[in-house]
C-alpha cells in the first residue's frame, strides 16, 4: 500500500463528510445574527444581573441580613423571568432575520432564468 491509496482513502473520507455536511439540516436561527441583536445582549446582562442578586441572597442568609435575602431572591427570580421572556423574543426575532438572509442568499446564488426565445416556424 502506498501513497496513493491513503491519498484516495483521504479524498474519500471528505467526500463522504462533505455529502453528509450537504445533507444536513440548517439551524434555524444563526448565532451570529441571534448574538448581534440588542435584545440579546439586555438578555445576558439580565441573566448576570440575575446570578449577582442570586448569590447576594445566600450572602445575605449567610449573613443574617434578612432584607437581602428575600429581596435578593425575589429580584433575582423577577430578572431569570425577564431573562427567560428577552431569550424568547429575541430567539424569534433572529428566526426572522435568519429567514429574509436565507432568502436573499438564494436569490443572489440562483441565476436569473433568461426569456426563451421563441424559433419562428417557416410554412
Amino acid at each position: 500500500m502506498g501513497k496513493g491509496t491513503s491519498a484516495s482513502n483521504v479524498d474519500k473520507i471528505r467526500a463522504a463528510k462533505e455529502a453528509e455536511a450537504a445533507k444536513a439540516r440548517q439551524r434555524s436561527v444563526d448565532n451570529d445574527i441571534l448574538f448581534s441583536l440588542p435584545l440579546t445582549k439586555a438578555m445576558l446582562a439580565a441573566l448576570a444581573l440575575a446570578i449577582v442578586l442570586y448569590v447576594l441572597s445566600y450572602f445575605g442568609e449567610a449573613l443574617g441580613v434578612e432584607a437581602l435575602q428575600s429581596y435578593g431572591h425575589v429580584a433575582s427570580y423577577a430578572l431569570f423571568a425577564v431573562t427567560f421572556f428577552l431569550l424568547v423574543v429575541a430567539r424569534v426575532q433572529a428566526k426572522r432575520l435568519t429567514q429574509q438572509r436565507r432568502a436573499e442568499q438564494q436569490k443572489v446564488a440562483a441565476p436569473k432564468p433568461q426569456a426563451s426565445k421563441k424559433k419562428k416556424r417557416r410554412k
